[in-house]
């Protein structure tokens, strides 16, 4: 059957027919969606080494890793004995009718 597809009269293996190129890139494209970039996302060396990060990946990582977290106290500070708290709803008008 696959002679005659191919019009030719010689003996033709299946192997020598497919485009491997075109497959592994699929498969390698595949990877990096289901294992690769979940892994650099989480910061976890590349469990794939034979299927590089797309260069893409590899800016989003360095900007997630620069991002440091604020830490709470630099937000809230501690009240003096005997301060209250001033909420900015508890201005002039609030509450006056």
């Amino acid at each position: 059957w696959l002679r005659k597809w191919l019009k030719t009269a010689d003996s033709v293996e299946l192997r020598d027919v497919i485009d491997w190129a075109y497959y592994r890139e699929r498969l390698g494209k595949n990877i990096q969606k289901i294992i690769t970039i979940p892994a650099a996302l989480q910061f976890v060396e590349n469990p794939v080494p034979r299927v590089p990060h797309p260069d893409w990946l590899q800016k989003k990582v360095k900007e997630q890793k620069s991002r440091a977290q604020t830490k709470i106290d630099s937000v809230f500070r501690r009240l003096a004995p005997g301060e209250r708290h001033s909420s900015p709803l508890s201005g002039a008008g609030a509450g006056a009718d």
